[in-house]
């Protein structure tokens, strides 16, 4: 598997969101994961204020290790906001079933609104 860091430009990243219902318009770090020349996933994420960046999207179209993928493209995410210096991480939901709750919760993720979870990162200093 091979992560591809890009934009929201990316013609592969605007066709895996719309098989999925969804547009995206504003300014994103994207990450599409492929194995075997096909993307199987995708993660992007945009500024939320000037400490933080919000994970807009998270897509899967493999079935097989849908948990692994998950956090393989969520912690590269972190990686890059923290290259960036952003000291946080947010994702909201629209609602509390939302199937990936847990996995966000196993990395750390914690409720700081009725559907917003936040993951600070810990300083190094």
């Amino acid at each position: 598997m091979e992560i591809i860091v890009t934009d929201e430009r990316d013609v592969r990243f605007i066709e895996m969101c719309a098989s999925f219902g969804c547009e995206v318009s504003d300014p994103q770090v994207v990450l599409l994961l492929n194995s075997f020349n096909r993307t199987i996933g995708c993660a992007s994420f945009k500024v939320y204020d000037a400490d933080s960046a919000e994970i807009t999207t998270l897509f899967l179209n493999s079935y097989d290790d849908r948990e692994k993928i998950s956090y393989k493209l969520i912690r590269q995410l972190e990686k890059i906001a923290m290259d960036y210096e952003f000291k946080s991480v947010v994702v909201s939901f629209d609602s509390k079933e939302d199937i990936l709750i847990e996995i966000f919760e196993k990395l750390d993720y914690k409720f700081v609104d009725d559907l917003l979870m936040k993951k600070e990162f810990k300083s190094m200093i």
